[in-house]
C-alpha cells in the first residue's frame, strides 16, 4: 500500500503538457486541427485524455494554436474527463514547438515548480500501463542517474519508401519494399523535470525567424551532458498517425484490440 501511495504522491506532482496546435498539412485539406480527427467514431484528444488519465494524471496544459476554439470547445473545463485544464494559444509568429512551449512558461501556463509529461495527441500506445510504467523509469534515471528528461522510443520502425541493393557497377540486385529499419525510434513522448524549463527560457528567442522543435534545440545539448535517460518499448505498441494510411492502419487496430 505505501509503493501505491508513493506511486500516486509522483504522479500529482507530475503535470501533462499535450502540444495539439498541428494542422495535419500531411494529410490534405483539413478544416479542423489535427487532434480532432476521429477513430472509430472518437477524437484523438479523446484517445490521448482518457490514455493518461487513466493512469492517474490529472492535470494539463493544453498548447494550442490552429482554430484553437475547436479544441477548447471540445474539452471545455475538462469535467467531462475528470481533470484540470489550461490552455496556451500560440499567437501568429509562434511557430515550432520549442517555441509554443517557451510561450506557455513564461505566460505562466506551466508550473514551473512541477515535473511535465509531454505528449502529442497524434500518437496512440497500446499499451493501457505504459504512462505509469514510463514514470517509474524515469524517477529511477532521476534518482541514479541524475538525468533531466526521458524519451520514449520503440526499437524500429516501418521505413515509409521502397529501398534498393546497387552493386558496384551500378546494377540493381534486390528490391526491397518498405523495410523494416531496427533503429532506435523516437516516438516523442518525454518526461522533463523542471531544469529544463530553464534551459526552455534561455535558448529559445521567441523573436527569432526560425521554428524550433524541442528536439532539434534542447535534447541534443542536454544528451551530451548526459542528462538523457531512454526507454525502448516494443514497435508494436506505437500508432504514430501521420496520414491517411496511418489513420486508417490505427482504426483497424484500435478496434481489433476493442480500445
Amino acid at each position: 500500500m505505501e509503493v501505491l501511495k508513493n506511486i500516486e504522491e509522483e504522479v500529482n506532482k507530475t503535470q501533462v503538457i499535450i502540444l495539439a496546435g498541428g494542422r495535419a498539412k500531411r494529410m490534405g485539406k483539413i478544416d479542423k486541427p489535427k487532434a480532432l480527427l476521429e477513430l472509430n467514431g472518437k477524437t484523438l484528444l479523446d484517445y490521448c485524455i482518457e490514455f493518461l488519465v487513466t493512469n492517474g494524471f490529472k492535470n494539463f496544459v493544453f498548447l494550442l494554436g490552429y482554430k484553437h476554439e475547436e479544441i477548447e470547445k471540445y474539452i471545455g473545463d475538462g469535467s467531462k474527463y475528470g481533470v484540470r485544464v489550461k490552455y496556451s494559444i500560440d499567437p501568429e509568429n509562434i511557430k515550432g514547438r520549442a517555441k509554443a512551449l517557451k510561450h506557455a512558461l513564461i505566460n505562466n501556463k506551466i508550473d514551473k515548480t512541477k515535473r511535465a509529461l509531454i505528449f502529442y495527441p497524434d500518437d496512440i500506445y497500446l499499451d493501457k500501463k505504459l504512462p505509469i510504467k514510463f514514470l517509474l523509469h524515469h524517477l529511477y534515471g532521476v534518482e541514479n542517474k541524475k538525468i533531466l528528461v526521458t524519451s520514449l522510443f520503440v526499437s524500429g520502425t516501418a521505413y515509409p519508401y521502397g529501398v534498393a541493393e546497387i552493386d558496384s557497377e551500378q546494377f540493381v540486385k534486390k528490391f526491397i519494399e518498405k523495410p523494416f529499419i531496427y533503429r532506435y525510434t523516437n516516438t516523442a513522448f518525454y518526461i522533463i523535470e523542471p531544469e529544463v524549463y530553464k534551459e526552455i527560457e534561455e535558448k529559445i528567442d521567441l523573436n527569432s525567424k526560425e521554428n524550433p522543435e524541442f528536439e532539434h534545440t534542447i535534447l541534443p545539448d542536454l544528451a551530451s551532458r548526459n542528462k538523457v535517460f531512454s526507454m525502448v518499448q516494443p514497435s508494436s505498441i506505437w500508432l504514430p498517425i501521420n496520414t491517411f494510411k496511418e489513420q486508417e492502419r490505427a482504426g483497424r487496430i484500435l478496434k481489433n484490440n476493442n480500445l
